[in-house]
């Protein structure tokens, strides 16, 4: 199947979304598009509830979901 490269990211930086594994929020903190995979990646903060520290984390655009 042929990569649409015309397709906007679903994210934009500032965005809200969730881990689908794990279903822990994010915020989107960068996009780009990825060279080996059809998909966008995003660097994302996740944003773990104390006493945990939020920490940084590239997914692809697959292993995200709406908030």
């Amino acid at each position: 199947m042929p990569v649409d490269r015309t397709k906007p990211a679903r994210y934009k930086p500032g965005d809200r979304a969730a881990l689908k594994a794990t279903g822990q929020p994010v915020e989107i903190l960068d996009v780009r598009r990825a060279e080996f995979i059809p998909d966008f990646v995003y660097k994302v903060r996740v944003l773990a509830e104390k006493p945990a520290r939020p920490y940084n984390l590239s997914v692809p655009e697959h292993d995200l979901k709406d908030a």
